[in-house]
């Protein structure tokens, strides 16, 4: 084997996580179902209701659409820090640490990862994308709990939250 080979080019991402596709396919397709049924079925009857009903349906389903978009990356470690969906990049010297906090519901493992910040919300993030009105309102896998803080459902990904965690923790130490 040569070391060539296994050398990673210098954008590449250490680690790209996906959303969990079987986690939100039957909610999308389900959604989408059901708005044409209604449409199809509920106008000659109660129009009103079925329209109302139908939009309901569809707007679950897009709300939900991100779990289905085909390469859709939710999550990145790359050299440059911690990349996000619809978030932007967290620089490795903007994050202070990061912590795996599970909460169980029925047996049912909800991992975060918690990102604690060095500066504000506002000045850590860089490179924001643009969204438009209807990407705004769509799932996101992150949430900003203080303003200091971020945290990123690792339960709603392809990856096991501990090898996110494994990836990234290399790199905090490395940037203090």
């Amino acid at each position: 084997m040569s070391e060539a080979g296994d050398s990673k080019p210098e954008g590449a991402a250490f680690l790209t996580v996906q959303y969990a596709r079987q986690k939100g396919e039957s909610i999308v397709y389900s959604g989408v179902l059901i708005a044409g049924a209604l449409v199809l079925f509920g106008m000659p009857r109660a129009p009103i209701i079925a329209l109302i009903a139908a939009l309901v349906s569809a707007g679950v389903a897009v709300y939900h659409w991100p779990y289905v978009a085909k390469d859709r990356m939710a999550f990145a470690v790359t050299p440059s820090g911690i990349n996000i969906d619809r978030l932007g990049l967290l620089p490795w010297n903007a994050i202070a640490g990061v912590e795996i906090v599970d909460r169980y519901v029925r047996m049912i493992r909800n991992a975060e990862l918690r990102i604690a910040l060095r500066r504000p919300f506002d000045t850590a993030v860089e490179n924001a994308p643009q969204v438009g009105p209807v990407r705004r309102h769509m799932y996101r896998c992150w949430r900003m709990i203080s303003p200091q803080e971020v945290s990123v459902r690792l339960s709603t990904l392809d990856t096991a939250p501990e090898a996110v965690e494994a990836t990234v923790r290399p790199h905090i130490h490395r940037n203090i």
